[in-house]
């Protein structure tokens, strides 16, 4: 119906401004798109080129902070540290050594704005630099404290030693040989972490909706946190076991007389149950919607 004003005119209908700004949205969101899709983005895209050679005299630990990478940690013949870093996007890491630790950091701001997330995007994929970084650390050598994050890289770690090690793994794979630690806490996003050959000590095992698997390790007192993913382990285990297991599945073989071990759950899906209550060990099960399975050899 058409409305008046007290003149007697007819007033004009006009769209409102949201509108306006809306639609100007979308036609530019468009053009974007159409533009992304038609144009090389690696010409707009920066990369650098990083090498270091560190003296390990006064280095006791170690921190690093990957984004979008594919890292390899091994050790070196000799006693320094070399890192090389190449196809980086442009201003991301940084490195260097402060107060006894040896650090390779991601600019918080920088990776946040210019690059997480963009690698998951489907036609900036192929765009997002993933970088190559090298890592040798002198053989032997122990270290206090190694802690190592990954957000979506795809890293291998060989031969470190240290008496804590901290793994933080979120959409990537973390790879675990022959390393050794007193206490090592591993915390899994949607990733995957495995570990194989390696003595692990007290161990905490956090793992979110991705894979902990570790192969023929040798382990202490272990606790095991299981949200919606799988955690496969093989191992000695000498200490006590707490499993609380969601949505997922637990598979624990354990190399050792089931006889030092009692096993106590709540669940009917627990299988494995054996031991007394003199038994050297307990493993308390604490199970939800999956199946915990546990056998010694």
């Amino acid at each position: 119906m058409a409305k008046y004003d007290a003149m007697g005119d007819r007033v004009k209908s006009r769209v409102p401004v949201a509108l306006w700004i809306m639609l100007l949205g979308i036609v530019v969101g468009t053009v974007g798109f159409i533009w992304c899709m038609n144009t090389d983005l690696k010409k707009y895209t920066k990369t650098e080129n990083l090498y270091a050679d560190q003296d390990t005299t006064d280095i006791k630990n170690l921190d690093f902070e990957f984004d979008s990478a594919n890292v390899t940690i091994s050790p070196s013949t000799d006693k320094q540290i070399h890192v090389s870093i190449e196809d980086a996007p442009e201003g991301v890491y940084t490195f260097g050594e402060k107060d006894g630790t040896f650090y390779i950091h991601k600019k918080k701001m920088l990776s946040i704005l210019k690059w997480s997330g963009i690698s998951k995007i489907p036609f900036l994929k192929d765009v997002y630099p993933e970088a190559k970084i090298n890592v040798q650390i002198p053989e032997g050598m122990k270290f206090d404290s190694v802690n190592i994050e990954c957000s979506v890289s795809e890293a291998a770690v060989k031969g470190i030693t240290c008496e804590k090690l901290t793994i933080e793994n979120g959409m990537g794979t973390i790879k675990l040989l022959d390393c050794k630690a007193e206490k090592t806490d591993i915390d899994n996003g949607m990733g995957k972490v495995e570990a194989t050959d390696s003595t692990l000590g007290k161990t905490d095992i956090d793992n979110g909706m991705g894979l902990v698997k570790l192969t023929d390790c040798e382990l202490d007192e272990t606790d095991v946190d299981n949200g919606m993913g799988k955690i496969n382990i093989t191992a000695d285990i000498k200490g006590d076991i707490d499993i609380d297991n969601g949505m997922g599945n637990v598979d624990l073989r354990i190399n050792g007389d089931g006889e030092d071990y009692r096993v106590t759950g709540d669940d009917a899906d627990v299988k494995g149950r054996s031991g007394s209550r003199d038994a050297k060990y307990k493993i308390s099960v604490d199970n939800g919607m999956g199946d915990v399975d546990i056998i010694f050899d």
